[in-house]
């Protein structure tokens, strides 16, 4: 039988930066490949980012609730940190393309 410890203050901050600024960032990062996509698809710039900036509230409260829900914080800074500048990288090269 094993017994649940309770998490550090350390860990909860942990689970907080990660859930606010990763969270932010994949939520950025989403936003701003979304938008450079669509309008590189023909979409006008304002109707693209209209529907993003909807879409991003869905994002980031997903992406907020699973960085608590995550069994492993290193995985959530990767995946929502990470995730987040590789999707803004990305779509910072591909608007210096639309240009």
């Amino acid at each position: 039988m094993t017994t649940a410890t309770s998490p550090t203050t350390a860990h909860v901050i942990g689970r907080i930066a990660a859930s606010l600024l990763g969270g932010y960032a994949f939520t950025w990062g989403i936003a701003t490949l979304g938008i450079t996509s669509l309008v590189a698809l023909g979409v006008d710039y304002h109707e693209a980012h209209t529907v993003l900036m909807l879409l991003a509230f869905l994002v980031f409260l997903v992406a907020f609730l699973w960085a608590f829900a995550a069994r492993s914080l290193a995985r959530v800074w990767l995946v929502l940190g990470l995730g987040g500048v590789g999707m803004t990288g990305t779509a910072w090269l591909l608007q210096q393309q639309l240009v």
